[in-house]
């Protein structure tokens, strides 16, 4: 008897709170609770959706083909506007992505003197670039990437490879960069609550800072610990590492409590938390500490969100 192929889900129209999960084949796929999954959609082979966020009521992801930079924006979850941002192949990278003073907002990198930033109100059509910092001073490395985003006290924090630590201010046209930038601080992920921001890195490292610039109460945790996600769950910062999982309510003091299949990389929302595990693996917790599989997608997740569609 031949193979059953199973017949395409319809795909829904959604509005309100969501996760997505975006990746590799040009994978989307969205969730109200982190365990049932609708709306998946994939595209070419060889399409990788590295960065996703939500903004203006939209939902945004970017990542490349070949040499090109390409990305999609949706606001019903359902129906997906195509759109391209390099103008030449192969020239610059892009992200991370977020949406800040009503707008989308890339970073864009060329291995220039500076990194530079694009920005949309719909991701459908993109400004020309303009700097996102004078000059690198204080980032260490011929091209460190900027990584991941957090925002809090009216400001917009920025962290990425070497110790790069980048703010700026609502209203302002620019980022400060933090000075004194250490390779061994590589923050890998940062988030925002309690009034400070938040980051963990390579081998259970946390710093907090209250205004992004200056970062103090360094901690280490376990060798080969790294923090691949820092959330704030509204009660406490929860940081997710290979092996164990950092609480702390004040970014402070941290409590170390041994993991099981922790994701490589998480969000928070609805009152759970969600992640993912090469190949395609979604894992799902109620604590940040015990995960489990709860769906496999054909292919590998690289980027996960929680925010709105819809007005």
């Amino acid at each position: 008897m031949p193979d059953v192929i199973p017949k395409p889900t319809p795909l829904v129209p959604i509005s309100g709170a969501v996760f997505v999960a975006v990746g590799e084949n040009g994978l989307r796929a969205f969730s109200r609770d982190g365990l049932e999954w609708i709306n998946q959609q994939v595209d070419r082979d060889g399409v990788l959706l590295q960065h996703v966020c939500f903004g203006q009521g939209r939902c945004l992801a970017i990542g490349k083909f070949g040499g090109d930079s390409i990305g999609w924006s949706t606001a019903d979850g359902a129906s997906w506007d195509a759109f391209k941002l390099n103008a030449q192949a192969y020239v610059g990278t892009y992200g991370p992505i977020f949406s800040a003073d009503g707008l989308f907002r890339v970073i864009a990198e060329a291995g220039g003197p500076a990194p530079t930033e694009i920005t949309s109100t719909e991701g459908k059509v993109w400004s020309a670039r303009k700097p996102l910092t004078l000059d690198r001073k204080g980032m260490l490395g011929f091209d460190p990437s900027l990584r991941r985003v957090a925002q809090g006290n009216d400001r917009v924090v920025i962290v990425g490879d070497y110790g790069a630590r980048l703010m700026r201010k609502t209203g302002a046209a620019l980022f400060d960069i933090a000075p004194s930038a250490v390779a061994k601080n590589t923050l890998i992920d940062v988030a925002f609550g309690n009034g400070f921001f938040v980051g963990g890195g390579m081998h259970g490292l946390c710093m907090r800072s209250e205004d992004g610039l200056a970062w103090t109460d360094r901690t280490t945790g376990e060798e080969g610990e790294h923090i691949n996600a820092m959330v704030w769950d509204g009660q406490q910062f929860v940081g997710v590492g290979q092996g164990a999982t950092y609480l702390s309510k004040d970014g402070k003091a941290w409590r170390r409590e041994p993991n099981e299949s922790a994701p490589t990389n998480a969000t928070f929302g609805n009152g759970v938390f969600v992640g993912t595990l090469w190949p395609g693996k979604l894992m799902r917790s109620t604590d940040g500490i015990r995960w489990k599989q709860v769906r496999e997608f054909p292919f590998h997740v690289l980027a996960m969100s929680y925010g709105r569609l819809g007005a």
